[in-house]
């Protein structure tokens, strides 16, 4: 009887894990390395010491803003699909969609 609940709960969550998909898969950059693209959110992404934002959508530029720390002034920078790489996690505070480039 064990046995059998067993498999019949291994076989729901596989059939789960098989049909469920994150959202960022359809939208994965297609320039520079889709694995490495694939790996980090799509937007503002401050893992690590590196800030980076991750540009999903393939087929046009877009215009971030830039917040940095320290009291620093921010800035506007035109970002093409997939990863930029903008500095170190402790200069840079935010970064946010703005418009088109």
């Amino acid at each position: 009887m064990r046995t059998q609940i067993l498999k019949a709960i291994g076989g729901t969550l596989t059939a789960l894990a098989l049909t469920t998909v994150p959202a960022y898969a359809s939208t994965t950059a297609t320039t520079g390395s889709t694995a490495e693209a694939g790996a980090f959110a799509c937007g503002w992404d401050p893992q690590g010491a590196v800030a980076r934002y991750n540009h999903c959508n393939s087929n046009v530029n877009v215009l971030i803003r830039v917040e940095r720390t320290f009291d620093r002034p921010g800035y506007d920078q035109c970002v093409r699909p997939g990863i930029t790489l903008l500095g170190y996690t402790y200069d840079i505070k935010y970064a946010w969609y703005k418009g088109l480039c």
